[in-house]
């Protein structure tokens, strides 16, 4: 029998020892191209579809955020916020989530508690809610709307909820039925921020004799939910938020309160059942609310043309992983288009120049998801109403986020020039942009979710 030869241990030791060489030469490489291909500019998005918002950009050196080290964090979130793929890898991350049954967030903010909530003074509060518009209920009935609404923006669960009406949490998306949510979270010190700016936003008007009023716009979870729906649900009181940080303005603020009048039009379709803004409806509710207080005439619905545009499929949509109840009722974006000689221009983002754009938009045939954008073309830096119509008349500067595009037609009924500025985007002091424009009115509106975001806070804050 033969005796089996023994391998070469030598030999051995050198083939694992090129095997090994060759792996880590191979992982090396691979890694310094996906590191290279990773910074590579081009193919990093500069905007989330399914967030609808713009993502971080690369940082510009300077010595200031170098030696700070603000510039290493900005490159850490630009680098995290915006790796090539990001949407369709966010999007199989959570079918994946979902198949293993973990909760996932594809949402800005997450259902957490909010921080505790300071009680306003009664009196700050009743003299907030006394100021109401009368709106006759002709004005307010939704046959005024045409095409007919879709059913309603709240499917009412029976008694007990009983399991027959569909409830769901995803991330910080809750839905209802067919109705989507976006949960919100008190954070005081962005709030006592939000407060900071707005008042000394106030005092620079006040020195100029400018008015200043701000508006905080509630999100539809504290409005249209179900009321048995909405008491089980984490999310901290819009009401008392709201009422907290008005009653922290000073009195060089002129402050429209809207919570009140908005649920007393719950039922109506004020705001959208598969996106996060609320619908022209709402809007003009609020701009009557907002006459009321700056002590003028507001227009009646009966003096717009209107328009609808459906299949709609908003943000919540998109959040929730193109949830299929909400797919199977999507919105209609109303709009009101003010009577009259009504001419637009805007200033889009990294240009000096106005086009003229339609106010309000035909956007039949636009995507889905993009309907929205029949408001004055979209968030843009700068954009100017011109009432023609009228000889002469006020001037002021509307500052807003994306749902002061539905409110913004309105103000030309009352105003001969309405300069929208979009903080986010804009560049350069209000104050003296008013001053300078000849404005009799500053109009700041937030929405609540807002609030709590410290980056937006900030970036208003810069511009007031």
């Amino acid at each position: 029998m033969k005796k089996k030869s023994k391998p070469d241990r030598k030999k051995v030791v050198r083939v694992r020892r090129l095997a090994y060489t060759a792996a880590s030469l191979f992982f090396i490489v691979t890694l310094t191209a996906l590191c290279a291909l990773s910074f590579a500019l081009p193919l990093r998005p500069e905007f989330s579809e399914s967030e609808k918002r713009d993502l971080a950009q690369f940082p510009d050196l300077s010595a200031e955020a170098l030696f700070s080290g603000d510039y290493f964090d900005d490159i850490n979130l630009w680098f995290s916020d915006t790796f090539p793929m990001r949407d369709s890898l966010v999007k199989k991350s959570t079918q994946i989530k979902k198949l293993l049954g973990v909760g996932q967030s594809v949402h800005h903010f997450s259902e957490n508690s909010g921080d505790d909530i300071p009680d306003a003074p009664e009196d700050e509060i009743q003299s907030m809610v006394d100021v109401s518009p009368d709106v006759p209920e002709s004005q307010s009935a939704n046959d005024l709307l045409k095409p007919a609404v879709p059913p309603s923006t709240t499917e009412k669960a029976p008694s007990g909820n009983g399991g027959n009406v569909l409830e769901q949490t995803l991330g910080s998306v809750y839905i209802y039925g067919n109705t989507a949510y976006e949960y919100y979270n008190f954070v005081r010190d962005t709030a006592d921020n939000y407060v900071k700016a707005v008042n000394k936003g106030a005092d620079e008007a006040s020195k100029n004799n400018i008015n200043f009023y701000n508006m905080l716009i509630p999100t539809s979870i504290d409005i249209t939910l179900d009321t048995e729906a909405r008491s089980k649900l984490n999310t901290s009181d819009q009401q008392d938020a709201i009422n907290y940080m008005n009653a922290s303005m000073n009195k060089n603020v002129k402050k429209v309160h809207i919570y009140d009048l908005l649920k007393a039009h719950k039922d109506e379709y004020i705001y959208y059942r598969t996106d996060h803004h609320w619908t022209a409806l709402g809007a003009y509710y609020a701009y009557a609310q907002f006459m009321t207080v700056k002590g003028g005439n507001y227009a009646s619905l009966s003096d717009f043309s209107q328009y609808g545009f459906s299949g709609f499929l908003g943000s919540f949509y998109n959040d929730s992983n193109k949830n299929s109840a909400l797919e199977k009722t999507p919105d209609t974006v109303f709009a009101y288009m003010p009577k009259g000689d009504i001419s637009f221009r805007m200033m889009q983002e990294g240009s000096t120049d106005f086009i003229n754009w339609p106010l309000i938009c035909d956007v039949s045939d636009y995507n889905a998801s993009y309907k929205y954008l029949c408001f004055i073309g979209g968030d843009n830096p700068l954009s100017v109403i011109e009432n023609n119509s009228m000889t002469e008349g006020e001037t002021c500067v509307f500052v807003k986020e994306s749902f002061g595009n539905a409110f913004a037609p309105y103000l030309a009924c009352n105003y001969k020039t309405v300069y929208v500025v979009d903080y986010r985007y804009f560049d350069g002091d209000i104050t003296d942009f008013a001053k300078e424009k000849g404005a009799t009115d500053i109009i700041v509106q937030s929405n609540i979710s807002m609030t709590r975001n410290s980056s937006l806070v900030n970036k208003l804050a810069e511009t007031l």
